[in-house]
């Protein structure tokens, strides 16, 4: 006896809808991504600007100042570090972060950033960014699907040890 199976019949993909369906979640994409850099660069803004205006004793640098020292064994400074706690909300609020903190505009942030930080803290940076914890919507994500918060805990304290360990690693 003979296995006979349908198939579809298959078509050539049609280049307009496919052109629609990204365009979608390109804007998609764009208004979620904006919208939460926006309020966090107009949170940072705020957190870099008081109580007294300069940014050296506003209460972002006091916070960033405790995580200075979890940042010392990865050559990151108060700035990188805080740049990498914002990076939980989004990883692109990681960017506005530094700018916001080293001065302002995009085109000077480069120089800045390669005056202000050595090689090997800007590498090991980028290591920590790569592996370190995903945004919160991952988390999100993570604790629906696997319905339990001791595996979403878990992976955070893996992935957070992982990355450290990384970025200490290419620091030394």
């Amino acid at each position: 006896i003979a296995f006979i199976m349908e198939l579809p019949v298959f078509h050539a993909p049609d280049v307009r809808n496919i052109a629609v369906s990204v365009r979608g979640r390109i804007g998609d994409f764009l208004r979620g991504a904006a919208t939460v850099i926006l309020v966090m660069s107009v949170l940072l803004w705020a957190l870099s600007t008081f109580p007294g205006g300069a940014i050296e004793q506003s209460y972002l640098a006091a916070s960033g100042r405790f995580l200075a020292s979890l940042g010392a064994p990865l050559g990151l400074n108060w700035q990188l570090m805080v740049a990498l706690l914002m990076g939980l909300v989004r990883k692109e609020n990681s960017i506005a972060t530094l700018g916001i903190l080293y001065g302002g505009e995009a085109a000077g942030l480069a120089a800045t950033l390669a005056a202000a930080i050595t090689p090997a803290a800007a590498l090991a940076f980028l290591v920590v960014q790569m592996l370190f914890l995903p945004c919160v919507a991952t988390l999100a994500v993570m604790r629906r699907e696997t319905r339990s918060w001791r595996w979403t805990l878990t992976s955070l304290g893996l992935l957070l040890v992982l990355s450290c360990g990384a970025g200490i690693a290419v620091h030394q």
